[in-house]
């Protein structure tokens, strides 16, 4: 079995409803190789399943090594989730209801994985490792194609009585609002996720609204890419301009009451719209939860940008593997 630095190595897998990223890990924490594929989200879980193992025979072609050199592995990926049988009950993102991804990429691998909830592996990721580290108490929210959190009190991962908790992509902040793919009316996911975004600019483009989105959406089928919304915004492209700060406006709400019920040190936003739209984005989401922070009179809590980028969920995944079995 390969060892780097004292220890041996891991693989660890963000599943997300747009993309899945996979990682080499050594014992240090440096990823020696990477993949990257899209993910088949409509098409059930064994397509996914064979996405991530080609995701992750990449990045093991890449670190020059075999499957067989894996000790063990850890999945972050969206839930509902039963951990401790690895099992994806379902999902808002992804067309997929009750698969073991866990046991199905352990039998591929021939190791032991771990699943996680993908945001709570970015959010401890941070923790250790990113913008999160040196502090106990962190909540975590993780931007994209949707919206999910990770709440860390004392410096253990809350998952509640389900191993669930810190769903607050689906905290509901506009009553009555658009559907969320939960199925739920005003979620925070979606009013300020990608999704929902991409959803406000499409209904400007059919009130024949003016926008440098309509020709970038139409060529990718309806998507909208985080880089491209953020250059929109730069370009002072009104209808982005408007659909951002709304997005901003519902995430620094949601924010500001998570801090009121928690008291955190610091709060760590992450995820692709977070990295894309940058620190002028955060100002927004900033000024929205002062409003609604109560319980931090002297504007001591912090909110600031995730520190690993793509790397953040990976990471924590492989953490969380390594801990978990090869820890003891």
């Amino acid at each position: 079995m390969a060892r780097t630095d004292g220890g041996p190595l891991v693989v660890g897998v963000d599943l997300g409803g747009t993309k899945i990223l996979a990682g080499v890990v050594a014992a240090d924490n440096r990823i020696l190789g990477r993949g990257k594929r899209s993910t088949p989200a409509r098409e059930g879980g064994p397509a996914i399943l064979g996405a991530m193992l080609d995701c992750v025979d990449d990045a093991l072609a890449q670190a020059g090594v075999s499957r067989k050199e894996i000790a063990a592995a850890g999945i972050g990926s969206p839930g509902p989730l039963d951990v401790q049988t690895g099992v994806i009950l379902f999902s808002a993102n992804m067309n997929v209801k009750n698969y073991p991804i866990g046991p199905e990429l352990s039998a591929a691998l021939g190791a032991p994985v771990v699943v996680q909830n993908d945001v709570r592996a970015g959010g401890y990721g941070e923790f250790v490792l990113g913008a999160g580290r040196g502090y106990r108490d962190v909540v975590s929210a993780f931007i994209g194609t949707g919206i999910g959190g990770c709440i860390i009190i004392d410096g253990r991962i809350v998952a509640g009585s389900t191993a669930n908790a810190g769903e607050i992509g689906h905290v509901v902040v506009k009553a009555g609002g658009p559907k969320c793919g939960c199925g739920q009316r005003g979620c925070l996911e979606a009013v300020s996720s990608k999704t929902a975004i991409a959803a406000r600019v499409a209904k400007a483009v059919k009130r024949k609204t003016p926008t440098v989105l309509e020709a970038k959406m139409a060529r990718k089928g309806g998507r909208l890419k985080s880089g491209d919304l953020a250059e929109a915004v730069d370009d002072g492209d009104p209808v982005a301009v408007r659909e951002v700060r709304r997005a901003a406006h519902f995430l620094g709400l949601a924010l500001g009451g998570l801090v009121n019920v928690l008291g955190p040190e610091i709060v760590v936003v992450g995820g692709g719209v977070a990295q894309a739209l940058g620190d002028p984005w955060l100002e927004l989401v900033r000024a929205s939860a002062r409003i609604q922070t109560l319980a931090d009179p002297e504007g001591k809590i912090k909110i600031v940008r995730a520190s690993l980028g793509d790397d953040a969920a990976v990471l924590g995944a492989a953490l969380q593997a390594r801990e978990k079995f090869l820890k003891k």
